[in-house]
């Protein structure tokens, strides 16, 4: 087995490939029914449950987007230009078939690399103010706020998924 590489650009490699074998599970050998199944419609407490489909499309969404909020607060991209992997597109109906997904999800992970690739260790210094509210970005945030926010939709699915099993 070759040496682990312990860089911080690579630690992130390995926790975001982590994150994404996780949803490829989640997905395995699941029928489209369950990607619409919510365990509840409503709840008195932060109000409606999202679907499975909903949380595994949000979650490669908003990766690729908080990825690409970190190109812009380096300048390789304008403002206007940060969305997610699929624009308005990112519920739309082919979010409904397992073979899509699991396919986005291939694809959002090679995008993921290659924007990591693309990375010097100086780059993850980079920080300017959000242009609407000012709160201070850094390249470093971006990436690690990606993984938590997968780390946290992955468990939603996860459980989401669970429950579907015993419905």
């Amino acid at each position: 087995m070759p040496p682990i590489d312990p860089s911080e650009i690579a630690t992130y490699r390995r926790l975001f490939d982590n994150k994404y074998r996780e949803i490829e599970e989640l997905l395995a050998d699941l029928p489209a029914a369950a990607l619409t199944w919510k365990p509840f419609e409503a709840s008195p407490w932060k109000g409606p449950s999202g679907s499975l489909g909903w949380l595994i499309a949000h979650n490669i969404s908003s990766t690729v987007y908080l990825l690409r909020q970190a190109e812009w607060v380096m300048g390789r991209i304008v403002w206007g230009d940060i969305n997610g992997d699929e624009g308005d597109e990112e519920f739309g109906p082919a979010n409904l078939d397992p073979a899509y997904l699991v396919a986005r999800v291939e694809r959002t992970q090679e995008w993921v690399h290659i924007f990591l690739d693309s990375l010097r260790p100086e780059d993850l210094e980079h920080g300017k103010p959000h242009p609407v509210n000012q709160r201070p970005i850094t390249v470093r945030y971006d990436i690690q706020h990606a993984i938590e926010h997968m780390s946290q939709h992955n468990g939603h699915a996860q459980l989401t998924r669970q429950l579907w099993a015993l419905a």
